[in-house]
């Protein structure tokens, strides 16, 4: 009797020495690495701008100021600083120090320590620095922070707040330069506003409606303050406007 050759084999002898060939050839030289769980993301501040709901689009005439005037946004810069959590039913105050510079007229996101879960009945905050900050060289010499420098001649420090644009006089556009520097005109915002934090993470939403800078209770008249830097009166409206012109939510 002749030996069998591998063309001589039975059809089912092949399949099944295909079939373990295949299976031998298809091993991982690794096994899939283990699972890892999501880690949760540090608990953020998020800020985001918008005028009366819209979105903030730069350099387009879309505004309209509280006596009618058409105005474009192209630069704001601040510092946000002491936001204090105004506990309620028997959670105690947070208190997020800060400083938070802000130079994005979108949305912002800075990581935060870890949020205290509870109940809350609003905020306050600085839009600026405190005292013991706001001097000339308080703060690391950033690009950032030497861009917000306020001249030592008008007092030295930082400026709080820088909002620039261009508005409509009629006929063409002009510029307009919201500053605001100094202690005496360093804006103090209250927010009375219920919210619940529900765990240490998630983020804390700030929102900035830039025209109630314009609105309440000075109505802001572009047209004969379109600079404020130096000018007492104006620094003086834009740091009252600005104590309600804030939002406050958590999202997990």
């Amino acid at each position: 009797m002749q030996p069998l050759t591998p063309f001589s084999w039975p059809i089912s002898s092949v399949l099944t020495v295909l079939i373990i060939a295949g299976m031998l050839s298809c091993k991982k030289d690794t096994d899939d690495p283990p699972l890892v769980p999501p880690v949760a993301s540090a608990p953020g501040l998020v800020v985001e701008h918008h005028v009366d709901g819209s979105a903030v689009e730069l350099d387009a005439m879309n505004y309209i100021t509280e006596n009618g005037i058409t105005y474009s946004i192209s630069r704001v810069n601040y510092f946000i600083s002491t936001i204090v959590l105004l506990g309620a039913n028997g959670t105690a105050n947070d208190t997020i120090e800060g400083p938070h510079y802000v130079g994005d007229p979108g949305t912002t996101r800075s990581a935060i320590g870890q949020l205290r879960a509870g109940e809350y009945s609003g905020a306050e905050l600085l839009l600026g620095l405190s005292a013991d900050l706001n001097v000339t060289g308080g703060l690391p010499s950033t690009i950032e922070n030497v861009n917000m420098a306020w001249p030592d001649p008008m007092g030295g420090g930082y400026h709080f707040l820088k909002f620039e644009g261009h508005f409509s006089n009629g006929t063409s556009a002009s510029g307009f330069a919201m500053h605001v520097g100094n202690n005496a005109y360093l804006p103090h915002v209250v927010i009375t506003q219920p919210f619940t934090i529900t765990s240490g993470s998630g983020d804390l939403v700030l929102r900035f409606n830039l025209n109630e800078l314009f609105r309440t209770p000075h109505t802001y008249d572009l047209a004969n303050g379109n600079y404020s830097m130096g000018n007492a009166t104006l620094m003086g409206q834009l740091r009252d406007n600005a104590a309600n012109a804030f939002t406050i939510e958590y999202r997990p």
